[in-house]
């Protein structure tokens, strides 16, 4: 099966990227183990760009379809930036990253304002799954940094997840969840949860990743006595669904 084109195809998608988009080139692709690939990007489009830890690319692929990103790092002087991605079944994103090739031209969106990481106090719980692993890693570059951070993932392999965490950098107070049958593995994570927030009810939450994960740990948040204000919500996907927008809520 061939890979998907992130070259426009059409009139309109010429247009639109011309319009909107910036160009950039792969210029590294490292496979960080058979899970994940952590790409590199360089183009003179991304020079002088204002970028905040959380902000998001939105990468485009043929027939206007596009993936939301959140880099590690951004360096507007070099014009480069560097994500991880996860490659898990089938969708476009993943068939990309699986054959993504050095010297690759793309069509991006960005970075633009998703997730205000810099505005998270401490201590803090972050929540997320495999799609969250950059999010986290962007943590470093807030003013705090990785300080009084709690890390909670979902995941489907700890093992494969911990090695993409060394990777970047990700590494001091993790909790790798392995998914079960009928989200059972959520009454652990929702444990971890109160715990946290036994121990420091002025804790900042932010939950990321999976839709109905997010939900249930926001009602849990909510019940403990947090305020809105204190919990962030960001859902990246829900099965069978597309177009998450990846912002926060």
């Amino acid at each position: 099966m061939p890979s998907p084109s992130t070259v426009p195809s059409g009139v309109v998608e010429s247009v639109f990227h011309r319009l909107v988009s910036r160009r950039a080139t792969v210029r590294e692709v490292e496979s960080v183990g058979d899970a994940f690939r952590l790409v590199t990007l360089i183009g003179e489009d991304l020079e002088d760009r204002r970028w905040m830890p959380g902000d998001m690319i939105q990468i485009g692929f043929a027939g206007l379809a596009g993936r939301a990103y959140t880099p590690l790092s951004f360096d507007p002087r070099t014009g480069t930036t560097a994500f991880l991605g996860y490659v898990h079944g089938h969708g476009i994103a993943s068939s990309w990253l699986a054959s993504a090739t050095l010297g690759e031209q793309l069509f991006l969106v960005g970075p633009r304002s998703a997730l205000d990481l810099d505005a998270a106090n401490r201590p803090m719980f972050f929540f997320g799954d495999e799609t969250s692993f950059g999010t986290a890693a962007a943590i470093r570059a807030t003013p705090e940094g990785m300080r009084e951070v709690a890390f909670s993932f979902e995941v489907d392999s700890a093992e494969a997840s911990r090695i993409a965490l060394e990777r970047i950098g990700v590494t001091n107070g993790v909790t790798l969840t392995p998914r079960e049958p009928q989200d059972a593995h959520l009454d652990r994570i929702e444990s971890d949860l109160m715990r946290a927030l036994r121990a420091a009810p002025q804790a900042r939450c932010v939950f990321t990743g999976k839709a109905s994960s997010i939900q249930r740990l926001y009602k849990a948040a909510r019940r403990a006595g947090l305020s809105a204000k204190q919990v962030t919500n960001v859902a990246y996907w829900s099965p069978g669904r597309k177009g998450f927008s990846g912002v926060q809520r």
